[in-house]
């Protein structure tokens, strides 16, 4: 197929990384402390997680709102909220605390979109039209501009802005199907290294997820 894209190399100049970074922190960190759990499934999930740190090792085990048990998704996302409420209740309080590793999940579901359309970008079979006498952008600029561009529409979507900022499993359950993604792409030139990736995120997600997703993506991935 002929490539239809017409781009020069300086069309294609990429966004410095500590402008990438800092947009992504800024975008996970505002909003997210300094304030009381929200209403419905955000004060659940918090919850959940404080049932799990101030509880026994049963809660752990079946993870419960107020002797409920939570039948909808796995425990791996609330685990994570519980260790961190665990691990910083000296200086922070709970509140607080479960959400730090709701701004990381975030980073890291960032990190594995932006290198897979990276990956994808730098392909021979999407590479923009060649000109006679050069100029046109090198692979890896080229990739890194899609990058750029699939992270900056990931940060703009509006779902994003509230369930990227709650204390629930869901932004779990996107950071690992983002990893699965990237473990596809990678696949395609390094297939052994790719597949471990896929393989830990289907565990992944079958921890923080419910048994209808994990199949979903085996069904549409394997």
């Amino acid at each position: 197929m002929k490539p239809v894209v017409r781009l020069t190399a300086s069309a294609t100049r990429a966004l410095p990384r500590w402008l990438l970074l800092t947009l992504c922190i800024v975008y996970a960190a505002f909003g997210l402390f300094g304030r009381d759990p929200w209403k419905n499934e955000d004060a659940a999930g918090f919850g959940v997680m404080w049932t799990m740190a101030t509880g026994s090792w049963h809660d752990w085990l079946l993870p419960n709102l107020v002797g409920k048990f939570i039948t909808t998704d796995g425990p791996l996302g609330y685990w994570l909220g519980a260790l961190s409420i665990r691990a910083l209740a000296p200086w922070v309080d709970a509140s607080n605390a479960s959400r730090v590793d709701t701004g990381v999940l975030f980073c890291v579901a960032c990190a594995f979109v932006w290198y897979a359309a990276y990956l994808l970008g730098r392909r021979a079979e999407v590479q923009p039209f060649k000109y006679a006498f050069g100029g046109e952008p090198e692979p890896r600029d080229y990739g890194r501009t899609l990058a750029d561009g699939a992270l900056l529409i990931l940060v703009a979507c509006f779902g994003l802005a509230e369930r990227g900022h709650e204390t629930t499993p869901q932004l779990a359950q996107f950071a690992w199907i983002a990893m699965l993604v990237y473990g596809i792409v990678r696949g395609i030139d390094k297939p052994m290294q790719g597949a471990l990736w896929w393989g830990l995120a289907i565990g992944l997600v079958a921890l923080s997820g419910n048994p209808v997703l994990v199949v979903a993506l085996l069904a549409g991935t394997a």
